[in-house]
């Protein structure tokens, strides 16, 4: 779909920034510029780093206009960038997004990178609380996670598919990820949606498993 396939009030909800993953170590924000000045006027581009300035293995890339954004969407997610296969999709927290939700009286939804994660307001349908020892349907394991990664990062990784009550890496008793987490979502559909599409998913080099947990 392209950006003029779209109805005005959607792409200005769209906004003009898009999250990249999955980024090589290597790439840096010139990196990302130089790929995206492709589909559009790039305005601004950041890697996200750690404490010890490592890369996160994610970035932002923030264009002129929303159909640029929508464009790289299009064109770019799934294209490879030193030798990794990049995930592009729209920023759920793009300043204009919410200035324009805010605006409408559209509530924003809340993201792990700028608060707390919202709390049961998925859309879909909720799944009954889970008997003594069965699955709620509502949360899934994920495995095969970069090492690098910690909650916010897996927040933000899944966020797209609805509303999250929590996603928490696993740690062991060193403090170091054991590479896999849980994410919780608000509703049924939302946890089919993620596990269609990122189940098998190739991650920063290791291969992503994402499957029902059975015993929450």
């Amino acid at each position: 779909m392209s950006a003029e396939d779209l109805p005005e009030e959607s792409v200005m909800r769209i906004g003009k920034r898009c999250f990249v993953g999955n980024l090589a170590w290597r790439v840096s924000w010139q990196d990302l510029k130089d790929t995206f000045r492709d589909v559009g006027n790039v305005v601004y581009a950041n890697v996200m780093k750690d404490d010890n300035d490592r890369s996160k293995g994610w970035g932002i890339v923030e264009f002129e206009t929303p159909e640029e954004a929508v464009r790289a969407v299009n064109e770019l997610n799934g294209v490879e960038l030193s030798g990794r296969k990049m995930l592009v999709r729209e920023d759920r927290e793009d300043r204009d997004v919410k200035q324009y939700n805010r605006e409408n009286g559209i509530p924003n939804s809340r993201s792990r990178r700028g608060g707390p994660p919202p709390r049961a307001q998925g859309r879909g349908t909720r799944a009954p609380p889970p008997a003594e020892g069965k699955s709620s349907g509502l949360q899934v394991v994920v495995h095969g996670l970069p090492w690098s990664y910690k909650d916010d990062d897996l927040y933000a990784m899944f966020e797209e598919f609805g509303a999250i009550d929590h996603a928490e890496i696993a740690y062991g008793w060193d403090q170091r990820s054991r590479g896999y987490g849980t994410v919780r979502f608000s509703d049924v559909d939302s946890v089919t949606e993620a596990i269609k599409s990122f189940d098998g998913y190739e991650l920063e080099g290791r291969r992503v498993t994402v499957k029902l947990d059975k015993y929450a």
